[in-house]
């Protein structure tokens, strides 16, 4: 994916520059995630990057090439800090159990137990420590309705998230892989969006009933 990514303003020469254009974008996505995507403006971004006006209107004459490329840089960060770390986790887990042994009810109710407790720790983690990188997901997914531009990294983004799952579904023998990686993961946004608005409710107990829940209809039972 992070091949494919391509950013939309100017491109910075020299190391310096390529310091101050990151700078730009990172004060972008800081306010992005304390006020909203509205508050950004050269002005704001400027004053929270340390920077002088002119150097947020040299890289990004467009407003909405700066809210892109701030998309695209979170994007970037997130496949390497967030999305392959949680891959190699589950797949790790998934590697004690193979298809034969999920004929055995109870080594299936195992299964779904550890991969509830697995991402339920994950979602509170996130919550709790990283709610930054939730909130600016969250933004990026509704910002990519209003602004065709950004559909197509949105797209990109949800695909590689939705692809790590339907490989595991395929691995639990799921008759519909990619329609059951699907629903995982919007079960996953729907509790991270509700816990950001009610963080009073965030807790393992909370979202594991949660997963356990919807993992326990979509993992099959062979044989």
């Amino acid at each position: 994916m992070t091949s494919a990514i391509q950013y939309q303003g100017r491109k910075a020469r020299r190391t310096g520059s390529e310091q101050r254009r990151q700078a730009i974008l990172e004060a972008s996505l800081s306010i992005i995630v304390r006020e909203g995507i509205r508050a950004v403006r050269h002005r704001a971004v400027a004053r929270e990057a340390e920077v002088p006006l002119s150097a947020t209107t040299y890289y990004f004459k467009d407003i909405s090439d700066l809210i892109a490329d701030t998309f695209t840089l979170f994007a970037e960060r997130a496949m390497k800090e967030v999305i392959e770390p949680f891959k190699e986790q589950a797949f790790g887990l998934m590697s004690q159990f193979s298809r034969d042994s999920l004929e055995n009810p109870q080594e299936r109710d195992r299964l779904v137990k550890m991969l509830a407790q697995m991402m339920a720790a994950f979602i509170v983690d996130e919550l709790q420590n990283r709610r930054d990188h939730v909130v600016a997901e969250q933004a990026f997914i509704q910002e990519a309705i209003l602004d065709a531009r950004l559909r197509e990294l949105a797209d990109m983004y949800l695909r590689q998230h939705v692809e790590t799952l339907t490989m595991a579904c395929e691995l639990f023998g799921c008759k519909e892989p990619k329609l059951d990686a699907e629903l995982i993961f919007a079960t996953f946004l729907t509790i991270e969006q509700r816990l950001l608005v009610h963080p009073e409710k965030i807790s393992q107990e909370f979202v594991e009933k949660r997963m356990y829940n919807m993992l326990d209809k979509v993992v099959p039972l062979h044989g």
